[in-house]
């Protein structure tokens, strides 16, 4: 255990008691789940043939004046913590598994992150990049049609720069949009 391949901060590993270090290798980290799980799941039939026993045992016990129930409520006070046992090796078994699939998820992520950052990295200076050129090319459309424009007449109204004063169909001088609709006071 060498080479501990996404941790690079000594501080930290200092204070990681020398016996779980190497559990920071995937690999390492693989075989003891792998043990876990086989005591876990060996302890879960141990368990399981242990409560089938006491069942059998305990629910067969018939005392004089018992009625038809009272056999098996007595038994399952005892299987209670047998069904505990057992859901809880399983449950430790499962948790080994999940315990190893998590870490690799987190070695692979961690290590996947600085590819992934300069991806994007890449991506917004390719997007900034389309903007400007973008924005240069608007610009230089703006400045070409302003150069162009004849500096004739002033403007009189408020409306937008560059329309010229037209003739609309009852004699008058129409400058804008407001001025095609008959303003009637407020």
């Amino acid at each position: 255990m060498s080479n501990i391949e996404h941790t690079n901060n000594d501080e930290v590993l200092s204070r990681v008691p020398a016996e779980f270090r190497p559990l920071l290798n995937l690999d390492h980290l693989t075989h003891w789940t792998l043990d876990r799980q086989r005591e876990h799941n060996a302890d879960h039939a141990d368990y399981e043939a242990a409560r089938a026993m006491f069942q059998a045992v305990l629910r067969s016990q018939h005392v004089e004046g018992d009625g038809r129930w009272s056999a098996w409520w007595r038994a399952r006070k005892v299987e209670k913590h047998l069904n505990a046992l057992v859901k809880a090796s399983r449950d430790q078994a499962q948790a080994a598994e999940g315990l190893r699939t998590a870490y690799a998820d987190h070695v692979r992520t961690v290590a996947a992150l600085p590819g992934q950052r300069a991806a994007k990295a890449k991506a917004k200076a390719d997007r900034r990049g389309q903007v400007n050129t973008f924005a240069t090319k608007s610009l230089n459309k703006t400045v070409t049609a302003m150069t162009a424009r004849p500096d004739s007449d002033t403007e009189e109204s408020g409306e937008t720069a560059g329309q010229n004063a037209g003739k609309a169909s009852g004699g008058r001088t129409v400058r804008g949009v407001n001025d095609l609709f008959d303003r009637k006071g407020a």
